[in-house]
């Protein structure tokens, strides 16, 4: 009697695709990769196939293969050595425009300097110095306020109705309509309204000419300001303020521009070829709250580049015809916004600080957008003060792959440099350790598990034959089937001690 072995599933049910089945973009793919590794942090350091699992059991409607899923993360980046020399970062690639950084130096608190280690490890051009003694908790340094204050993208609905400051974009519930009409808070020509004459006063320059309907030029600006709203394009609405204030504040255009320009920049070009993810739960520019400036076909951001910039073109003319402003300086802005920004806005002397992972000072902004630094440890005379990009609270992994995808450097900070070294694993059992004698040492506790001793034991393990003598005799075997099957429409939970699948012999 000749047998062969065949393979049927155990689950009640043939097995089916969800009703709803989709295949992913690429796109997406990446983005819930990295949401599951911000929300479970050890994840990072799942095997491929561990990680494919879990994508899989949080997005049951996906239709995937492993050899496509390893393909994509690896294509964006998400599966790379850190220590590799082939890790893509763009660090050597940012510019540090020449400037008289001398003039910003407060005497006898702290200077701007070139680094030390200017092109050393973390690739540093330009850092914030100490100059005397600070204390834990001493005030280093205040700025009033951001080079230029950039309405929030976020609230524009809520400004376009009155409810919160068109300039700060603070909530504007405990100001009475009494109040804000007697202090002329409001704007007679739209529905505009500040929550202080000092706002109204900073916003006077560029309201009327952005916001206003019966000027020509603020339907360009109406257009290029939904574009980035409907791209959530944050990068692109901040430079479109910052070019708008430098051409409409002339009594300060000079000091902006030139603060403005003193910043470290980048291409934005560049930055996106080292991105992991440009969604929600992605590290490129979270901070900024931008999400994605992608298209649905995976196409890439420079549709959207080209779209932004062709309206920036319409609302600013005479950028372009003055100074031929190129599709790639609009680019090399972006990447200096983002890169420079702190909350969604640009601190002009915090920007000239550099990272690390064990920070030496600490930052608070108050509501009126003004910043204050202090010392969060003793800090001596000729110290760099030292902030921290990213949240510090993270893993290695995370951080690292944060500072290279936003600033486009590997930390190697004394902290990043241990926790690389120490990795956490299973040690291998001795020799002397086997199944019969295994002892657990707790303090107060001792547990020794001798052979013959009370241990539950399969019934289904003790029943079923080896398949090899079953192939000799041709003998059957019953499985035991629980007593109470539930509903009859009911899928049968799937075994927890088996596979899916089951292997018996048959006669041909």
């Amino acid at each position: 009697m000749t047998l062969k072995i065949k393979t049927l599933s155990l689950n009640d049910t043939p097995p089916t695709l969800p009703p709803n089945t989709v295949i992913p973009r690429s796109q997406q793919v990446c983005d819930d990769v990295v949401r599951l590794w911000k929300e479970e942090p050890a994840a990072e350091d799942l095997p491929i196939d561990s990680l494919y699992r879990r994508i899989i059991d949080r997005n049951q409607e996906w239709s995937i293969s492993r050899e496509h899923f390893l393909e994509v993360i690896k294509r964006h980046n998400l599966v790379y050595d850190e220590n590799s020399p082939s890790s893509r970062c763009y660090d050597k690639m940012i510019e540090f425009p020449p400037c008289d950084v001398k003039q910003w130096n407060k005497e006898g608190m702290y200077e701007i300097r070139d680094c030390q280690d200017a092109q050393d490890k973390n690739g540093k051009g330009r850092g914030v110095y100490a100059l005397k003694h600070f204390k834990k908790g001493d005030m280093i340094f205040e700025e009033k306020l951001p080079i230029v204050i950039i309405p929030p993208m976020e609230k524009l609905e809520l400004m376009s109705k009155g409810k919160c400051c068109t300039l700060c974009g603070k909530s504007l519930y405990e100001l009475s309509t009494h109040y804000i009409m007697m202090n002329g808070l409001d704007c007679n020509d739209c529905t505009a309204v500040w929550c202080s004459k000092n706002c109204k006063k900073m916003d006077s320059c560029r309201h009327s000419f952005l916001k206003h309907v019966n000027l020509k030029k603020r339907n360009h600006w109406y257009k290029f300001e939904n574009f980035c709203k409907e791209k959530n394009f944050v990068a692109g609405y901040s430079v479109g303020i910052i070019y708008a204030t430098i051409l409409l504040n002339k009594k300060n255009r000079d000091s902006i521009k030139t603060k403005y320009e003193s910043l470290a920049q980048v291409s934005q070009r560049i930055r996106i070829e080292s991105s992991d993810s440009t969604n929600i739960g992605g590290t490129l520019d979270a901070s900024s709250g931008a999400q994605s400036t992608n298209n649905d076909d995976d196409s890439g951001p420079e549709s959207v580049w080209e779209q932004a910039y062709k309206l920036f073109k319409e609302t600013f003319p005479t950028l372009n015809a003055d100074e031929g402003f190129s599709l790639d300086d609009f680019l090399l802005d972006i990447g200096k916004f983002n890169i420079n920004q702190l909350e969604g806005q640009i601190y002009h002397l915090y920007s000239f600080i550099n990272h690390n992972c064990e920070p030496n000072i600490r930052y608070e902004i108050d509501s009126k957008l003004c910043l204050r630094v202090f010392a969060r440890k003793p800090i001596q005379p000729g110290e760099e003060l030292l902030t921290t990009y990213v949240n510090p609270l993270h893993g290695v992994k995370l951080r690292r792959r944060a500072l290279k995808v936003n600033w486009g450097f590997l930390c190697q900070c004394a902290r990043c440099e241990n926790g690389n070294s120490q990795k956490i694993g299973i040690p291998s059992p001795p020799d002397s350790l086997t199944k019969d004698n295994v002892s657990i040492s707790i303090p107060k506790l001792k547990i020794t598990l001798q052979e013959g001793s009370n241990r539950r034991k399969s019934s289904m393990r003790d029943k079923r034959p080896d398949l090899t003598e079953l192939l000799k005799n041709g003998k059957e075997f019953d499985l035991e089937i629980p007593d109470n099957l539930g509903s009859v429409r009911a899928r049968r939970r799937t075994s927890v001690r088996f596979d899916e699948n089951v292997s018996f012999a048959i006669e041909e």
